[in-house]
């Protein structure tokens, strides 16, 4: 499994987007288009799905997410251009720190299968250690995520 790659801009771009609504968790991705990054940033609509149907979705955005589906389906629809793809799903965690939850594994599953395989999955906090940011791949061998590096270019 290799390092997810980051330019120091992207990653920097997620950070202010994880800082521009913290307490609340943020999410997006990142589409990459031969060496261009671009970050897409969703609107995270768990506080109106908290207030609609509270027994569904117990938790708010302060300490859960759900991209909005139409900027996440625009998202994804880029990155089928020819020579694009969607390098990185990533969102925030504005209490833990930086980790992969047994729920972040749960959404990133379908009926055990990773809906993104090729996609890494990037957490970043300030809770822990500022700008903390890390990087989840599928790990067929094992069957689950499992954290690989991220190297700054």
């Amino acid at each position: 499994m290799h390092a997810l790659r980051l330019h120091r801009a992207t990653l920097d771009d997620i950070l202010a987007h994880a800082r521009a609504v913290h307490p609340d968790e943020c999410c997006g991705a990142v589409v990459r288009e031969g060496d261009v990054e671009r970050v897409v940033r969703f609107t995270n609509v768990q506080d109106r799905l908290h207030a609609q149907d509270p027994t569904t979705y117990p938790r708010t955005a302060q300490t859960a997410y759900t991209p909005d589906p139409r900027e996440q389906l625009a998202a994804e629809r880029a990155a089928e251009k020819p020579g694009a793809g969607l390098a990185v799903l990533y969102h925030s965690h504005s209490v833990r720190g930086s980790y992969f939850s047994g729920e972040d594994q749960a959404r990133a599953l379908f009926d055990g299968e990773p809906i993104h395989p090729e996609t890494a999955y990037l957490v970043v906090s300030d809770a822990r250690t500022p700008g903390e940011a890390r990087a989840f791949r599928w790990n067929p061998a094992a069957n689950e995520y499992t954290e690989v590096p991220v190297e700054i270019v």
